[in-house]
């Protein structure tokens, strides 16, 4: 793997930019499935498919909510051992990257449950998922929080011209 060095303002432009990029595919997603493709007005809820997702997509909803921020967690704890804030925050990106990835699955399981039952209600969770996805945007204040970051790592942070 190539190393490329980036500023600190690049390394928080490109982890928003990922962020933005998987929220709005989540967004468009959502409302073309909701105002182009379900009929609401004829929900399937006595399938047997629709049956098993009345409790398949809350428990995956909540699952994943769980699991990105438990994993998360667990990958957090190695990063704040290592010595170098390049490593650490290489490493803090690929958690993040996995964060967002488990709540927008959930939120894009909910959606496609939408779709195939035309049943508005597990839009419910999708738009949970999708707020608890916004609430979770990476920001150099949560980095600085989540690292348990020394003073030196935090000014060199904040710093918008410092490479690492």
């Amino acid at each position: 793997m190539e190393n490329i060095k980036q500023t600190t303002k690049e390394y928080f432009k490109i982890i928003s930019t990922i962020h933005l990029a998987m929220f709005m595919g989540q967004l468009i997603l959502g409302l073309l499935i909701y105002f182009f493709i379900i009929d609401p007005d004829h929900p399937d809820l006595t399938s047997e498919l629709a049956q098993i997702l009345q409790f398949l997509v809350p428990s995956v909803a909540i699952v994943g909510i769980i699991a990105s921020r438990m994993i998360f967690k667990k990958r957090l704890i190695p990063i704040k051992e290592d010595a170098e804030l390049k490593i650490k925050m290489e490493k803090y990106r690929e958690a993040l990257i996995i964060r967002m990835a488990l709540l927008e699955g959930s939120a894009l399981f909910s959606m496609v449950a939408v779709f195939i039952t035309n049943n508005v209600n597990y839009l419910i969770y999708a738009c949970c998922l999708v707020v608890y996805f916004i609430y979770n945007k990476p920001t150099l204040t949560s980095a600085i929080s989540n690292l348990e970051l020394n003073q030196m790592e935090i000014s060199k942070l904040e710093d918008p011209e410092t490479l690492f």
